[in-house]
């Protein structure tokens, strides 16, 4: 309960003090005002139209702070280096380029669909440095089969569990993170971001310890499969000597961890 209201207080306090037209979408959000999608207008000078069905997703990226809230944003420095994997449309990138204006962002979204809306958000905020893959990470190369509620449409619900909605599939293409720090002589990964409903356990297991060393931040969302919790992220990270803080529900969890 109290997670709940302070996760309430976060976003309000959020959404009444960086948009100018909140009064707005409060009102779209009571559907006073309806329509396919809503024009948030930021104190900052930047706006960004969102479809009805996607304000979920785009709210808990910049009113939420989901990935960043456990983090001191003084120490990423001015040009940090961001993986961002299961991008879906580009909201938590959008949002870390607000942040970091002058940031790297590589972005992984392996859904046709999805893949769309995020190289027209590529287009319309074209003056960052963001470069978008179209495949999937996974702990091997190949071919991997996603359960999904839509193909062709919005979603935020495409991975390896079969979720009780999850009624369509959809084959796509998977490469390894060690494969893409390796090709792209990364050295520092100062965030690695992950939303990837389930697939976050492989993909962390199998990375090498090498390559853990350059990864400074971790924030992902986790999903309790029939394998793995959120605790044995926490407890794995931990070993690899990461500070780690958590929620831990029943179905999904975050973890923010640090070097």
């Amino acid at each position: 309960m109290f997670q709940k209201l302070s996760s309430k207080y976060q976003r309000y306090h959020s959404i009444f003090k960086e948009i100018n037209n909140w009064s707005s979408y409060l009102l779209f959000k009571m559907g006073v005002h309806p329509g396919k999608d809503f024009t948030f207008s930021f104190k900052d000078g930047h706006t960004y139209t969102v479809p009805k069905k996607m304000i979920g997703p785009f709210r808990e990226c910049f009113f939420d702070d989901q990935y960043l809230q456990k983090f001191d944003l003084g120490t990423f420095g001015n040009s940090p280096t961001i993986i961002d994997i299961g991008a879906n449309v580009g909201y938590a990138a959008l949002y870390f380029f607000r942040k970091f204006p002058a940031a790297v962002i590589h972005s992984f979204e392996p859904m046709p669909f999805l893949q769309s809306m995020l190289y027209k958000h590529q287009t319309d905020y074209k003056n960052y440095q963001w470069e978008i893959h179209p495949y999937g990470l996974w702990k091997e190369e190949g071919e991997l089969e996603l359960f999904t509620t839509s193909v062709d449409d919005f979603t935020s619900i495409s991975g390896v569990m079969k979720f009780p909605d999850a009624n369509k599939t959809c084959k796509v293409q998977v490469r390894t993170l060690s494969q893409f720090m390796h090709e792209r002589s990364l050295n520092t990964i100062d965030l690695l971001k992950l939303d990837c409903e389930g697939a976050e356990y492989e993909i962390l297991f199998s990375l090498p310890d090498a390559e853990f060393k350059k990864v400074n931040r971790i924030a992902m969302e986790t999903h309790v499969t029939e394998s793995h919790k959120t605790e044995d992220l926490v407890d794995f990270l931990r070993n690899k000597g990461y500070q780690v803080t958590y929620i831990a529900n029943k179905e999904t969890g975050h973890i923010w961890a640090w070097r």
